[in-house]
């Protein structure tokens, strides 16, 4: 049926993204205390990463057209080649802080005593330290006032592009061949983070407005403790919970009211569930349903469904 099949679909797109992502396969690099991924140079010790890479982007592309979030956070950086726009010094914070600080200095304060600085850069490839000229000879030229400008767009170029330019073609290569890139040119970086990864911070009020209920109304005691609840949890709560009914751990770009439209599983809906107050909530993840007993308290509410929530099984097995 058209929904376990979706159910099915987003289940295997996830696990895949997570081997993607893994450093064990050498393809992707964390960054900003491991939140962003961006390629690494280093995956070059795989003779058939490139082909990796194309396979990657092919999967990131289907998951924009079956609008699964993968989860992802790319950096800015390499959302911006995804869309084709130009990069500047400032997109280097996303991949090294300090670095970016650097070029600031560098731009803003007269640097005519630092003869030391050359058009090179030093890289560590497997414990081995090379030097990278950025420029024909760059070694033997020294940065100077009237240069570094230049100095700072070609080791911004380098650090976010020429490094990993092999990397970077092959990934949009895949890529481009599912979503073409002119489909993509509406869309700014934040609005493609969005679109790949969903909303990161859950809005109750939001959840709320857009849940139907069924066997209950909004003024029965579960629905008003249930939604009380929720104020108590944070947001790695609200993930579990949310990812127990629904099998998803992220809000689709637009909010809850896109779980109607995403696909034939409809909105988020609570039903009353059978059995006892002895039994724990349930969930059909295919039908983004969730079942409550009619509990006697709100604590015991809260304890039952924090307790479903932390043996709950991901993806279409709650079907």
């Amino acid at each position: 049926k058209q929904w376990y099949q979706r159910r099915v679909r987003g289940e295997w797109f996830t696990l895949l993204t997570e081997k993607i992502t893994d450093p064990m396969y050498g393809l992707f690099q964390r960054y900003n205390n491991g939140l962003n991924f961006q390629p690494t140079h280093l995956s070059k010790v795989n003779p058939d990463h490139l082909r990796q890479f194309e396979f990657a982007g092919k999967v990131v592309a289907l998951m924009i057209y079956y609008k699964i979030t993968t989860g992802i956070h790319f950096t800015r950086s390499f959302c911006k080649h995804m869309l084709g726009e130009p990069l500047d010094f400032t997109d280097v914070a996303c991949i090294d802080n300090d670095l970016a600080m650097s070029l600031q200095w560098v731009i803003d304060n007269d640097i005519s005593d630092m003869v030391e600085l050359t058009f090179s850069v030093d890289e560590h490839d497997f414990g081995e330290q090379g030097t990278v000229e950025l420029k024909p000879g760059g070694s033997d030229i020294i940065v100077t006032e009237e240069n570094k400008l230049e100095y700072v767009r070609l080791l911004t170029e380098y650090k976010m592009t020429g490094s990993i330019k092999p990397q970077i073609n092959s990934f949009l290569s895949g890529f481009y061949s599912i979503v073409p890139r002119k489909i993509l040119a509406i869309f700014g970086p934040d609005e493609l983070e969005l679109i790949l990864c969903g909303l990161n911070v859950i809005d109750r009020k939001d959840w709320k407005k857009n849940t139907k209920y069924i066997t209950y109304t909004a003024e029965d005691d579960m629905i008003v403790w249930f939604w009380e609840i929720l104020e108590t949890f944070d947001q790695d709560e609200l993930v579990a919970l949310l990812k127990f009914i629904t099998g998803y751990s992220r809000v689709p770009h637009g909010g809850f009211s896109q779980f109607a439209v995403i696909g034939s599983s409809g909105p988020i809906k609570i039903s009353k569930g059978n059995g006892t107050v002895d039994n724990l909530p349930k969930s059909s993840v295919c039908f983004n349903l969730l079942l409550l007993p009619e509990y006697t308290s709100k604590e015991m509410l809260k304890e039952r469904l924090k307790t479903a929530m932390s043996y709950a099984s991901i993806g279409f097995d709650q079907c």
